[in-house]
Formats: C-alpha cells, structure tokens, sequence
C-alpha cells in the first residue's frame, strides 16, 4: 500500500533527525565555549586595568610587586580547560589596543601572558597535579611549574619585548627581569590557590566554629592594617604568622589561602603607599625585593602548612574509616562484647553460661534442591533465607553462631546472660517458619524448615588465631542439634528444659518418648505457636512413644 505524501514527509525527516540534534548540540556548545571564552576576557582585562592603575616606578618602566591577572588566569585555565588560553590574548590586547605603543608589541605581550599560563597549564596537567590542590604535592606543582617556571618564560619574553620596542638597555635588565618574575610568580601565588580551593558550598560547622571563624577574620583584618596600612605600623611583619597557623589547623586550606591574599595585598597597598615594615628607611628596589620576598616566604609557609595539615587530616579520616570498616567485619564474625576483649589482649575467651537456649534449623530437601540449581542460584537463595534469619536474630537479641551448609544455629542467653532466653528463640523459631514459607523450590513449592531447640548450659569461646569464630559447646548443643534432626518436617521440636520455660504462654502438642541417638529415650514437645482464644492447629497424630531413625 502506498504512502501518503504527508507521512513520507514525516519518514524523511525523521532520519534526519539525529544528524540536526547532533548539529543543535555542537552549536550549542559553541555558544556556551564562546560566551565562556568572552566573559573571561572581560575579566581579565578588568582585573588588568586595576592592577595597572597603581604601579610602583622603576626608573624607566613600571613594574607590579604582585600581578593578580597571572593568578585569575592561571586559575581560570586550570578549572575551565587550558582551550580558552584565547582569552588571556584577547584581554591583553584589548586593553593595550589604545595604548600609544605599536600593535606588534601589544600583540607579542598578549602572546606572552597567553604563553605563560597556557604552559603553566599543561605541565601542570601533563604532572598529574589536581586542579583542586588537595595534596602537598599539587600546591609544590603549581609553585614550582605555573609559579617558577611559566613566570620565567613569561619575564624573558617580556624583557625581549621591552629591548626592541623601547630600547630597554641590557645593562642592569638582570634586576628588570627578576623583578618581573616575581611579581608574576607571586601573583599566582597569592590568587590562584585561593579561587581554586574555594568549594561551592558553605562548610557544614557547628555554631561554635562559625563564630571563632568570625573572631579570626576579625583578627586578621585587624592585624593587617596595624602592621601594614596604619598611620603609625606596628613594623611587626611576622605577626600574621600565628593567624596563618591557626587557620590551618582549624578552618581548612581555603582560609589559608584567603589569609595569604590579604596578608599580601595589605603588604603592597602598605608599601604603594609609603607606610608598614617594608616602607620604612628602604629605597624604592631594596623596599621592592624585601615585600617581594616577604610575600614568597609568608606563602610558601602557609600554604605548605595548610597542606600538610589537610593531608594528616585526610590519612586521619582514612584509617578512621578503616578502623570502622575494621570493627564492622570484626563484628560480623564475633559478638560485641567479646570483640572489645579480644581487642585488649590475646588471651583466650571461654565463657561459662548456666542458662541458654539453642536453636537449630535445617532447610528440608535441601540436597535434591540443589542438584536442581546452578552454582549461582544455590548460593543466592541460601544468602536470601539466611539474610532474613540475620534480620530475625538482630530483632529478638539473640547470637547467631554459624552456618553448616543449610543449617543454621542461633543461641539466647550470652555473651550477655537474659532471662527470656526461651521465649526469644521461640518467637525467633515461629518467625523463622513464616520466612521460609515465602521462598519456593524449582518446583514452585514452599520450602520448609526442621527445628530443635534444648535450654540448658553451655561453654562460648573464640577458637582459632586465623579464620576465628565464635563457637558453641556442650551437651546443650548436642541435644538441641539432636532435635532438630530427629524433628518433624515443618515443625519445632523442644526437649522438656525448654518446654518448661515456655509451656504457660505457648501451645504445645506432645510429642512423646523419642529415643535420641546417644541419649537414649526423651520427652519432646512439639512448638505450636503463641497461646490465643481460637483452639491451636494440631500436627500429625503421634505415638506415646516414637523411635526416631
């Protein structure tokens, strides 16, 4: 049957479909990559135009004691992605487009500051240094590569720039280009680590530390224009040092940073203005080097401290975390209170306990169920059932022992000793059959469990140095094992001990004289469940007297 043309119109451009989402995407993400690219050119320039706005002169040129712009864009690179280096070129060159010098120098300086950060980028990248600065090692990277070293390149392009351009002498360029690159290595310094350890969001601290942090921001604006910008300074430059220090070790990295910042810039804005320690009886170089060194040597510091102290903080946090994953295997294996003493020394653990109850359960047929299943399934159904009887255990407060293939051992009564060690196994036992009876064999069919429980002494203790485990021992267990395998399918059996405990608040059926493999003939006691006003279900018509198998 032929198409109409609507809908072969309809085929046709639905297989074009992909190809323009995939074009709307690209297109999009352009856009987003250009307004990106755009926006920090603006804010390069913009930062720029205010550090230029106040230079200290040096003879011939001017020269900045701290270049903030290499900091933003260092930065920038590093968290954006070192393909938008265009915007440092395209920021350098905007604002020294008007500028009376010739466009071959603004476009070889834009290059430069370009150059500079892109390479300080990629070593930094190539050196596995990660953008967020968390280790001691990446704040040394980022000294060393984007501070050192792409500051170096950036002062000898810069000092070649400014020879054949202006005529700059070589004679004397040595103090020129040491100058240069620090004032570029200290910007990046100062800046770059603090916008790139800011977190997006507020630190979760208590109201006590919120308000210590205030005292301390307090402190430091205080203290830095005592000693750098008042009037009458205290000329006391190591005083910052303390609050450094204590910003390390009580609010993180980031507040290190940030006392770095505005320790510096107070230092600068001091020293622009002729006051603080580094004004005070110096020549204009000599006053230049010493706040330059002032500035490396408070930076190197604090940020090296803070980085140590976040590490210990995060090997802290490592092994803690270890210590619980630890403690939470350890408790898997051992009960609690017998966890803490072995803990506290290798001495042997034997506990003697007058009153427990033990409770054993075995999944009936199993073996031919699991001639049936593969490998995978048969392990999956055993760690279902045998993860509800977990839950089971941990509600009624009882210690699950062990395991033995598809038996399963419960015990009430220790490590801690309880009253009601009866009636929990009991509730647990009743528990346990309402849990089998939602899994089904291959064929559809309900599983069903066998059950034995004896109350009586036993002796609990850790055995072994390797593969340890928390055992049972005792004519309990053995008798408490002997009714469940000499038990009925599908129901409870219980010797006279336990009868005893729980016969006022439970229906039972007796079961009669068993003779029990190595004990001889017993009275046992068939589980029926708790008392109620309707007449309890009744089990299979037993003999006075039965021989078990």
């Amino acid at each position: 049957m032929q198409q109409s043309p609507l809908l072969q119109r309809f085929a046709t451009l639905s297989q074009h479909w992909p190809r323009h989402i995939r074009q709307s995407q690209f297109w999009r993400r352009r856009g987003r990559d250009s307004f990106t690219l755009l926006s920090l050119a603006i804010a390069y320039a913009l930062i720029t135009h205010l550090v230029l706005a106040i230079p200290i002169q040096n003879n011939t040129v001017s020269i900045w004691p701290l270049w903030f712009p290499a900091g933003f864009a260092q930065a920038a690179l590093l968290l954006l992605g070192r393909r938008f280096w265009p915007a440092i070129a395209l920021g350098t060159f905007a604002l020294t487009f008007a500028s009376d010098v010739s466009w071959q120098y603004n476009a070889i300086a834009a290059a430069n500051n370009s150059l500079q950060i892109w390479l300080g980028t990629v070593w930094l990248e190539q050196s596995g240094c990660r953008k967020h600065l968390p280790r001691l090692r990446d704040v040394w990277l980022l000294i060393v590569l984007a501070g050192a070293f792409g500051s170096a390149v950036s002062a000898t392009v810069g000092l070649l720039n400014l020879h054949y351009a202006f005529g700059v002498p070589w004679l004397g360029s040595e103090r020129l280009w040491l100058e240069w690159w620090i004032g570029n290595a200290t910007g990046i310094l100062t800046l770059t680590p603090l916008l790139l350890m800011l977190q997006p969001r507020w630190p979760h601290w208590p109201l006590r530390q919120w308000l210590e942090g205030l005292l301390w921001l307090g402190l430091l604006l205080v203290v830095s224009w005592l000693v750098f910008i008042s009037p009458t300074p205290l000329l006391l430059a190591y005083l910052p040092f303390p609050l450094a220090i204590w910003a390390a070790f009580r609010f993180g990295r980031a507040s290190v940073a940030l006392t770095v910042l505005v320790i510096t810039s107070a230092a600068t804005w001091g020293l622009l203005n002729g006051r603080g320690p580094f004004a005070n009886g110096l020549g204009g170089d000599a006053s230049f080097i010493s706040l330059q060194a002032y500035i490396c040597t408070f930076a190197l510091t604090s940020l090296t401290l803070a980085a140590v102290v976040a590490e210990r903080e995060a090997i802290a946090e490592s092994l803690s975390q270890e210590k619980e994953k630890s403690e939470r295997l350890l408790l898997n294996v051992l009960p609690a209170p017998v966890a803490e003493r072995l803990k506290q020394g290798p001495a042997t653990i034997a506990d003697n306990f007058s009153e427990t109850t033990v409770l054993f359960a075995d999944i009936v047929d199993f073996t031919r169920l699991s001639e049936r299943l593969s490998p995978t399934e048969l392990v999956i159904l055993l760690n279902d059932i045998f993860s509800e009887f977990d839950s089971l255990a941990d509600c009624h407060g009882l210690e699950k022992i062990k395991t033995i293939g598809d038996a399963y051992m419960v015990v009430g009564g220790l490590p801690e000793p309880r009253p009601d060690h009866a009636r929990a196994v009991a509730e647990m036992a009743l528990d346990m059959q309402a849990v089998i009876a939602q899994f089904t064999d291959s064929e559809q069919q309900p599983l069903r469990l066998r059950l034995g429980m004896h109350s009586g002494p036993a002796i609990a203790g850790v055995i072994g140095r390797r593969k340890f485990i928390y055992d049972l021992w005792g004519d309990t267990v053995n008798t408490a094992s002997r009714m469940e395998s000499h038990g009925l399918v599908g129901a409870i059996q219980a010797t006279h001990a336990s009868y005893k405990h729980l016969y006022r608040d439970y229906d039972w059926q007796r079961r009669g004289l068993v003779r029990i493999k190595g004990k001889g003939y017993m009275q046992t006691y068939l589980l029926l469940g708790r008392k109620s006003l309707s007449p309890p279900p009744r089990l299979p018509k037993t003999s006075s007297l039965s021989v078990a198998p």
